[in-house]
């Protein structure tokens, strides 16, 4: 089961994202690298913040991660979100990327289950459209 039960709004790739997006589909987690100073940089953006180079490519993120924030909304801001209220939104970062986060969800979570410095693996949604989404699940569940 999906963790929203409508896909009515999916991601709309840019000249920026667009290579992050094409990876997702592919059910692969990746992050912008620098070529010349090697800093990783989430999301994607032309130039270097670390030191202005225009190289940049691609890295595998790792499976593991942890949830660095997060917050449980209880109103829909967009209809096709209704019927899955309450959902958690978390921002999780990565061991070794420091500064890296993303912003997904924890999949099969109840509110009192859900903590700040939680480890989460990396789970896929296939929202249709030959889409996936990044999502996580607290370690140690298994899949039901």
């Amino acid at each position: 089961m999906s963790y929203f039960e409508a896909h009515d709004v999916a991601p709309v790739p840019n000249g920026e994202d667009k290579a992050f997006w094409e990876n997702c589909a592919q059910r692969r987690l990746t992050f912008q690298q620098c070529g010349a100073c090697q800093a990783v940089t989430h999301p994607p953006i032309s130039v270097c913040p670390h030191c202005q180079s225009i190289e940049r490519g691609w890295m595998n993120a790792p499976a593991e991660a942890t949830v660095f924030s997060y917050t449980w909304i209880h109103s829909a801001a967009h209809e096709s979100v209704t019927r899955s209220l309450p959902y958690n939104v978390v921002v999780v970062e990565f061991p070794g990327l420091p500064g890296v986060r993303l912003i997904s969800n924890v999949i099969d979570a109840e509110r009192s289950s859900l903590h700040i410095g939680d480890a989460v693996t990396l789970v896929w949604e296939d929202i249709g459209g030959g889409m996936s989404l990044p999502r996580f699940r607290l370690a140690g569940l298994t899949k039901s």
